[in-house]
């Protein structure tokens, strides 16, 4: 889609080309099969899905053949992610290749790492803070108890773009808004939530085993290969959007995590009846000197181990229903804790720590108390 004096002009197909996609399976079968595809045409000739679809068709209103109508349906499919993770413009990215733009687009950083080590903003931080208790919510609903608007912070939708374009949020579905009778009114809107909500944190995050630079390199080069015509300023230009270099953030000085712990998976409790230091999945962002807090998930429901990391990026291959792993560390126990101690309502209730489904910092105040 272009402005050219004025006027918006679409590009795309007949809908007789070979070229041509005619429903929304065939957009879907299409991304699963290349990948990844922004929604409007970009610098890459032909690599978007408006290059692809008759440009009479777009908002037409008929979800049959309108293809603004089948960005909502694909991003409530499940099946693929959605966002603007193009140039802060919308695009569609497969489940096989969501994990490699996570690791390159976040450089390897959870938000609450991101947040802990000073590179995520004050304002993202309010709206993330949202997804700590809420599996999804309205855009309009993110806007107002983040604090935007009127007389509140300003810039909501750049600030809510770029954590699409870092991957930390997506689109999960276009709804109509409900007014106090519980009835339904108006355009739909946005339906934001986290990929790991999704599709789980072990596979979001399963590319943390490598770095994101070669993550990135791997998208680029499946871009080469099925976009020959592809330069490499268009590609840069079109994946921007990755964090600090791994050598920057490795130059940090030690810091404390909370990493989780499923007993459901692997006998964590005995653990270190035998051993004072144990092979452990490779948590984002997290270096050798760093301290880890074990929280062991229900039944028990509470940090019991105090550790600290001995050695990281240790290559490993294992995948399986549950659990993706591809780089170990080493922690060696320095500190147990009674169950009853750390108890989740005791993180929850005195130390505001809604949710652990992954590695994250701890506050000053939990800090002080653990040691």
């Amino acid at each position: 889609m272009e402005n050219v004096n004025g006027n918006w002009i679409m590009y795309g197909v007949d809908w007789d080309d070979p070229e041509c996609l005619h429903t929304v399976q065939d957009a879907i079968n299409y991304i699963n099969e290349i990948g990844f595809l922004p929604l409007f045409k970009n610098d890459i000739p032909g690599f978007s899905l408006e290059e692809r679809t008759v440009p009479g068709y777009w908002w037409c209103g008929d979800p049959k053949v309108d293809p603004w109508e089948w960005r909502e349906i694909i991003a409530r499919s499940g099946e693929i992610a959605y966002g603007k993770f193009f140039e802060k413009k919308a695009g569609f990215i497969s489940k096989e290749w969501l994990p490699y733009f996570v690791n390159f687009r976040r450089d390897g950083y959870d938000f609450d790492a991101l947040w802990d080590d000073e590179k995520a903003s004050r304002k993202q931080k309010k709206i993330m803070d949202i997804f700590e208790t809420e599996d999804e919510i309205y855009s309009n609903e993110v806007k107002l108890r983040a604090g935007f608007g009127k007389g509140g912070e300003k810039g909501f939708e750049g600030v809510v773009t770029d954590l699409q374009a870092k991957t930390y949020l997506c689109v999960k579905d276009f709804r109509q808004r409900k007014n106090k009778k519980g009835e339904y009114y108006g355009w739909s809107i946005a339906v934001y939530a986290k990929p790991e909500t999704l599709w789980g944190y072990d596979f979001v995050t399963s590319r943390y085993g490598e770095t994101p630079e070669e993550s990135g390199k791997a998208i680029e080069e499946h871009i080469k290969e099925i976009y020959p015509i592809a330069s490499k300023s268009q590609i840069a230009k079109l994946l921007a959007g990755s964090g600090s270099s791994t050598k920057s953030k490795k130059a940090r000085a030690p810091k404390e995590w909370i990493i989780p712990a499923n007993p459901k998976y692997y006998d964590i409790v005995h653990a270190f009846d035998n051993a004072e230091e144990i092979d452990w999945k490779q948590g984002a962002g997290i270096i050798t000197g760093d301290t880890v807090y074990v929280y062991v998930g229900a039944p028990v429901s509470a940090v019991m181990y105090k550790c600290t990391v001995t050695e990281t990026d240790i290559p490993y291959d294992y995948s399986d229903k549950n659990l993706t792993i591809t780089a170990l560390m080493k922690i060696k126990l320095e500190k147990r804790y009674p169950e009853d101690s750390f108890t989740f309502r005791v993180l929850k209730d005195k130390y505001g720590i809604n949710a652990i489904r992954g590695p994250r910092g701890i506050t000053d105040s939990l800090s002080d108390a653990l040691k």
